[in-house]
């Protein structure tokens, strides 16, 4: 019998490409190039990382200050799943499995390096042409342009990403996923397009730190303390929850079963678990993804989330509480009553719009509904929660009033509260559910919402929640502030020049709103049509707004 050697192969050009699926947007390759420049720094540096992006040519270009590389460490570089230098010296950082070079081929066919240290510079070039043309799985010659020729440049890195696949290059989405990043990132400077990007913290009520030491968690997680902060006003999506960390690297962002709650859209912080960056148990607690998702089968990773869980509903809870508090005082009301008749003219506005903007979409063929009414049932099923205000049926279990028991509602599932789900139905003899406390958001059929809010001298005059179409006007803008502060009567909120600039406000802040949607619906062709339907709809409402104030008390009362 012949002797057989066997050995584990790769197909390098699969691997490759493969490893860049991991990248199918444009802000996660940018981040993994900018990140880069930002981590491998000279001692004393000051990281800066220029981002250009040319959405005509389908080129982005990215610039650091680093260290840059020499042949050799080029060479490295390219090494699949190669060893990271820095971390196995001890130094903590981002690379774990080395696939970030292969990012650029998640969105575009051309890479090319041109890096200088030590006076040496040295440019590169790979093609998804030449990875692909290695269909036996070969090594993958990465073109030389220049050798460490000599130069007068300082140390740093020029990434070009050309022939960009992406129907769109999403500048916006560049700008904030790196804003969301550099949080933690103090010290760096990172300019997109002549934007330089910075995280502005939102503006807080209260702040609470808990602390492992001394429970049941820190013999798994060591001793690591949770900053938890409670923002003034809802977050984006992308802002909230937890940033879990190890060593200040960044693994995930959590809510921890929080996520569908009222007020966890509040909810923000970090907890640095140094046991987390350490962890070699399996399954590991992170992949070789840039996911930003931890494993939650990890011991460790499930230890971690059940800490802030649990910290996170106590505070979550609490903010509940008070928020039934606030709800019942006299000027609230009010607040809640111009609100209300401030939305009714802007959805009498959008009702006129929409119809006009059907027919006219008719007329042109297109077919294509653009913001489209919410069913009014769906709207309200979100923001609902057991009860014994609005009358409703429950599903997926049934509950046994006799002995207080759920029953199965399915053959072979757990019977219990979390099967169940409310559903509103007006011929139910009973009352089952209530709308979600600290949930300000309710939709009529899809209309817009007006709501003031003391949401933080920082945040703009008005605020918009895309998801609920609900307006906030801040109530502790300077602005407003000080036109509350010099309001007479009984009540500021009925002053009148308050009112005044409350309507102007929400009135300013649904026409850009409606320009932005048609915009993102790529609905206009020209920018300039953009503004001449905002410049329409604020003329629009202002005439609305003359003949309501022109009836004695209608907005006044």
């Amino acid at each position: 019998m012949t002797d057989v050697a066997l050995r584990v192969t790769s197909h390098v050009g699969r691997d490759l490409l493969q490893s860049a699926q991991l990248f199918r947007h444009e802000h996660a390759v940018v981040w993994e190039y900018v990140s880069n420049g930002l981590q491998y720094k000279d001692p004393g540096t000051k990281p800066t990382v220029v981002v250009k992006v040319d959405v005509k040519s389908k080129k982005i270009q990215i610039s650091d200050n680093g260290r840059g590389m020499l042949i050799h460490d080029l060479k490295r570089y390219f090494q699949m799943h190669g060893e990271n230098l820095d971390r196995k010296e001890g130094r903590p950082g981002r690379g774990y499995f080395g696939t970030g070079k292969s990012a650029a081929f998640g969105i575009a066919k051309v890479l090319r390096m041109t890096t200088v240290r030590d006076k040496k510079r040295s440019r590169v070039e790979l093609t998804r042409k030449e990875i692909e043309a290695r269909s036996e799985g070969d090594e993958i010659p990465v073109r030389i342009l220049e050798n460490e020729v000599k130069t007068s440049a300082p140390n740093g890195t020029v990434i070009e990403i050309e022939q960009i696949i992406l129907k769109q290059i999403d500048i916006g989405s560049i700008v904030r996923h790196i804003e969301r990043h550099i949080a933690h990132w103090p010290d760096a400077t990172v300019i997109v397009n002549n934007h330089e990007c910075e995280f502005i913290e939102p503006d807080i009520s209260r702040e609470e730190t808990f602390s492992t030491k001394g429970t049941e968690y820190e013999e798994k997680l060591g001793e690591a303390v949770l900053k938890v902060k409670v923002a003034k006003t809802f977050l984006e999506e992308e802002r909230r929850g937890i940033a879990i960390l190890s060593e200040g690297v960044w693994h995930e962002t959590t809510l921890a079963g929080c996520e569908r709650k009222p007020f966890a859209e509040y909810l923000f912080g970090t907890f640095d678990v140094l046991a987390l960056g350490r962890d070699q148990s399996s399954p590991p607690a992170f992949d070789m993804s840039r996911s930003m998702k931890l494993n939650p089968r990890n011991e460790t990773v499930a230890e971690i989330i059940r800490f802030v869980g649990v910290h996170l509903e106590t505070i979550r809870k609490d903010l509940e509480k008070h928020d039934r508090e606030r709800r019942q005082s006299e000027e609230q009301k009010r607040l809640q009553k111009q609100g209300s008749k401030i939305a009714e003219l802007i959805n009498q506005h959008f009702k006129t719009w929409r119809e006009k903007l059907r027919h006219t979409i008719a007329k042109a063929g297109t077919g294509k509904d653009l913001l489209p009414n919410k069913d009014e049932n769906a709207v309200l099923e979100g923001k609902i929660e057991f009860g014994d205000e609005l009358p409703a049926i429950i599903v997926g279990a049934s509950f046994n009033e006799n002995d207080s028991s759920w029953s199965e509602a399915e053959p072979g599932s757990e019977p219990s509260i979390e099967d169940a789900k409310i559903k509103l139905d007006e011929k139910s003899e009973k009352n089952l559910a209530k709308r979600a406390q600290g949930n300000s958001k309710e939709n009529p059929a899809g209309g817009f919402n007006v709501v003031f809010e003391k949401i933080g001298i920082n945040e703009k005059r008005a605020k918009y929640d895309r998801e609920s179409r609900t307006i906030y006007v801040n109530l502790e803008h300077p602005r407003i502030a000080l036109e509350l502060k010099s309001a007479t009567g009984q009540s500021p909120v009925d002053d009148p020049n308050f009112i005044r600039m409350a309507y102007e406000i929400a009135f300013t802040e649904y026409a850009i709103v409606l320009a932005q949607e048609l915009s993102s619906e790529q609905y206009y062709l020209d920018p300039q049509d953009a503004l001449f339907e905002l410049r329409q709809t604020l003329d629009d409402l202002s005439k609305a707004f003359a003949l309501v104030w022109g009836q004695p008390g209608r907005a006044r009362s």
